[in-house]
This record gives C-alpha cells, structure tokens and sequence, in this order.
C-alpha cells in the first residue's frame, strides 16, 4: 500500500467526532515538546513537569504547557458570529492547592484587555467554565465535582448552538443556554494547560492526558458516551 493510500486509510479511521479537531495533545511524550497530532500547534514545557509516556504530572505552580494563540482556539467564525466547540481533556487529582482550585485548559489573561477569552476549570468542589465576550462581559457555566483522588476522569465542555454543557465521565452534568446576543471574542491569549500564571495557587496537582479542542462541531450526548467508552476513553 503507498503512503497516500495508507493515509487516507488512517483519515477513514478516525473517528468522526474528531473531524473538526484543531488540536490534539495525546501528552505521551517523554521529551520535547508537547505535540498537536492534527495543525501542529506544539506546546512548551515550563517547570519540572514529569512525564511517564502515558500522563504528564503537574505538582508545583508554574508547571504547564503553553500553546501560541491561534484563531483555531478563539470560538468565533471571524464574521461575528460563535462556533460549536468541545474542549475535553483527562484528569487524576493528586492533590489539592490550598484554595481548592485548578486551571485544567484556559486562554485568558486576567483583567487584561484583549486576553480573556475563556477558562476550563476545577474549584472550590465545581468543575466550571467561563467565557468572555468582547467588552468583557463573562458566562459560566459550572456543576458539583468533588473528585476523589487518585481516580481518572474524562472531562469536557461543549456547545451546540446556544446550548453549553459540561460532562463528566460520559454523562452531561449540566446545560445552559448562552444569553441572547452573546458573541465570544477572539483575543491573543496563549493557551495553558495545567495552570494559569495570573495569580498563584491555580496550579494542578495531578496528572493531564488526551486533550483535545474541536471547532465547528459540539458533541451530544451520544458522542460523549462514546468518547467515555466505559471509562477507557475514545482516542484521535
């Protein structure tokens, strides 16, 4: 079989709920950077993060992975208008920072114009996720998580149309429906991954893999199912 046959096989493959992925981070590496499997979009190292080839361990503030900004991490169409997204990514707790809180994936900067776009969250026993308009104006969206740790969790945010959900291990937790009117900005912020550096004790304490940002597409119910595949996780 050529190479061009070999990979139009391997894009068959994929499953469909991937096909509008902009970004996937298996975060298996055990050097380098941290890769993107779909546009390249590699993120750098900070701090003594350590990694197993399965799970890259956060324990210490400022440890993450920062991603450049892309308009791909920004949920408009560049015409004014909002995109469906999913943001999903896998989580162990280890621990808790003393404020009960974690920045899992985010593109923000805090109280800095042009930055804040939007946040996926732990904290204070919640699972959350806050967005931002243009003239800094937020909507959150948040349901009870208390995690047990040690215990892996498959986790995400998605929007389709005006309806935001979050879910957990396979179940959406929560809906709400997006303010009228409301247009998500695209700013310039980086993306981070296991802690945001506006402010201390947002770190993680705990372990990130198979991270995952859709654009153009949101998940149902169904595609959550089948992404948790009875916990052992559906991969790009």
């Amino acid at each position: 079989m050529g190479i061009i046959a070999a990979s139009r096989l391997r894009a068959r493959a994929r499953n469909p709920m991937f096909d509008n992925a902009v970004a996937y981070y298996r975060l298996d590496e055990t050097t380098g950077d941290a890769i993107d499997l779909v546009n390249g979009y590699n993120g750098t190292l900070s701090g003594n993060i350590s990694r197993n080839g399965e799970y890259y361990t956060f324990d210490a503030q400022n440890e993450l992975v920062e991603i450049p900004d892309e308009n791909d991490f920004s949920f408009t169409d560049g015409s004014g208008s909002n995109t469906d997204f999913v943001i999903k990514t896998e989580v162990i707790f280890d621990d808790f920072v003393p404020q009960n809180r974690a920045w899992l994936v985010s593109k923000r900067r805090f109280m800095t114009s042009g930055f804040q776009e939007w946040q996926f969250i732990y904290f204070q026993d919640k699972l959350g996720f806050f967005i931002w308009d243009s003239s800094s104006n937020s909507f959150d969206i948040t349901t009870e998580f208390i995690p047990t740790i040690g215990q892996k969790y498959i986790i995400g945010v998605t929007l389709n149309g005006t309806s935001i959900s979050l879910f957990i291990d396979g179940v959406i937790k929560q809906t709400e429906n997006l303010p009228l009117g409301f247009t998500f900005f695209n700013g310039s912020s980086v993306v981070k991954l296991g802690d945001e550096t506006f402010a201390t004790n947002l770190n993680l304490i705990g372990k990130l893999k198979e991270t995952v940002i859709i654009k153009g597409s949101g998940w149902t119910q169904q595609n959550i199912t089948d992404n948790y595949n009875g916990g052992a996780g559906i991969t790009y």
